[in-house]
C-alpha cells in the first residue's frame, strides 16, 4: 500500500545513462517515486541509468549499511581474530546480563532476541520506527548502545526479529574489538580497499552539504545522521560506489549474513533494502544467474523501490554493457 501524500511527489523526467535502464525506471516507477538512480551488475560489468539522478548522485543507503557489518565479521573471522560464535561478553563486560551469551552471528541474522531498539513490547515494535523524528538515533552514543545492551531483555531468541539495535550493537562491538571507532573501521576495511571514495558514515554534523530527500508526506527531511546507531543505517553513498561494493561482495564469496532470501512472484533473489526518512533503495542478487548478477535502485523519497530491482533483473538480458 502506498502512502497518501499531502504534498504530491513528482517523478523526475530527465533521463541519464543507459537508455534501457532509464526506460524501465520511467515505465515501472510508482506513485511517490522521485529521482531514481540504478545499475545492473554482472561479473564486473556495470550499466547505470536514472531519472533526475545519475551514478554520482549522493543517496542515503539506510539499512544496506548492515551488510558492511557482515563483511567486517567475515574479514575478522578469516583472519582468525573472531569467530561467528564469539559472544558479546567476550568483547565487552556485561556481567550476568542476558546479552552476554549472544553471538555475533545471532546479531547479524536478527535472531538475538533483541527488539528493534533493544527490547520488545508494543512501544518498541510499533512506536520505535518513528523515533527518528526526535533525532533518537542521532543522539545515542556508542556508550549508550552498550548500556542499553546490558539492560536488554531477550525474547524469542533464535527466532527472526528484525533488530536495528542488534546491528548498532554488533558494529560498535567490532570497533571496540579493533580498538578504533566504527567509521574508521568500515572506511579502512571496506570503503578504501573497494575504491568507494564517495561513501561515508553520516555521523552528526557531517551532512551539511548533503541533498535532502522527501518524506512520505512529500516534504523535505533533514539528511540522515546517526552516532552510536551508525552501524544500523548511517551510510551515504552513490550508485557508482554501490556498484564497486557489489563487485567487492561478488569477489569475496557473495552475499552472506545480513542479506535476506526473497521471493517476488516467480523471481528468487538475495536482497537487502534500506530506507531512511527521505530515501529508499535496494540491492538484489539474481540467484538464478550462473555469474554474479545484481541490480540496485535508489529513490530520493521514502517510498520503497522493492520491485524496480526485480524489473531490472527480469527485463534486461545478460549482455554486458559499458563500464
Amino acid at each position: 500500500m502506498r502512502p497518501v501524500l499531502s504534498h504530491p511527489i513528482e517523478l523526475a523526467t530527465q533521463r541519464t545513462g543507459d537508455p534501457e535502464i532509464a526506460e524501465i525506471l520511467a515505465t515501472c516507477a510508482e506513485d511517490g517515486h522521485r529521482a531514481l538512480c540504478a545499475f545492473i551488475y554482472e561479473a564486473g560489468t556495470v550499466r547505470f541509468g536514472g531519472l533526475g539522478a545519475d551514478e554520482h548522485t549522493e543517496v542515503e543507503i539506510g539499512s544496506i549499511t548492515k551488510t558492511f557489518n557482515a563483511e567486517l565479521v567475515r574479514q575478522l573471522v578469516s583472519e582468525g581474530a573472531l569467530a561467528p560464535r564469539t559472544t558479546v561478553g567476550e568483547i565487552i563486560e556485561v556481567p550476568d546480563a542476558p546479552i552476554a551469551s549472544v553471538t555475533l552471528e545471532e546479531l547479524l541474522d536478527h535472531t538475538s532476541g533483541l527488539g528493534p531498539v533493544g527490547t520488545n513490547g508494543f512501544f518498541h515494535n510499533n512506536v520505535a520506527p518513528s523515533l527518528d523524528l526526535f533525532r533518537y538515533y542521532c543522539r545515542r552514543t556508542p556508550e549508550q548502545v552498550f548500556a542499553t545492551a546490558a539492560r536488554a531483555r531477550l525474547r524469542h531468541r533464535r527466532q527472526f526479529l528484525y533488530s536495528n539495535f542488534g546491528h548498532a550493537l554488533v558494529g560498535q562491538l567490532l570497533a571496540v574489538h579493533q580498538k578504533t571507532n566504527y567509521e574508521a573501521l568500515v572506511r579502512s576495511r571496506i570503503f578504501e580497499p573497494a575504491g568507494m571514495s564517495d561513501t561515508y558514515i553520516a555521523l552528526p554534523g557531517t551532512t551539511r552539504n548533503a541533498p535532502q530527500g522527501l518524506g512520505f508526506n512529500g516534504r523535505p527531511v533533514k539528511p540522515w545522521e546517526e552516532h552510536g546507531w551508525a552501524p544500523a543505517g548511517a551510510a551515504h553513498s552513490t550508485a557508482a560506489d554501490m556498484a564497486k561494493y557489489a563487485h567487492w561482495v561478488a569477489s569475496h564469496g557473495g552475499p552472506g549474513h545480513a542479506w535476506h532470501q526473497c521471493n517476488i512472484g516467480s523471481v528468487e533473489c538475495i536482497s537487502k533494502g534500506g530506507g531512511t526518512a527521505g530515501y529508499s533503495n535496494v540491492l538484489s542478487w539474481d540467484t538464478a544467474s550462473e555469474s554474479p548478477r545484481a541490480a540496485y535502485v535508489a529513490n530520493s523519497s521514502a517510498v520503497d523501490v522493492n520491485e524496480l530491482d526485480i524489473q531490472l533483473l527480469t527485463r534486461l538480458d545478460n549482455t554486458p554493457g559499458r563500464q
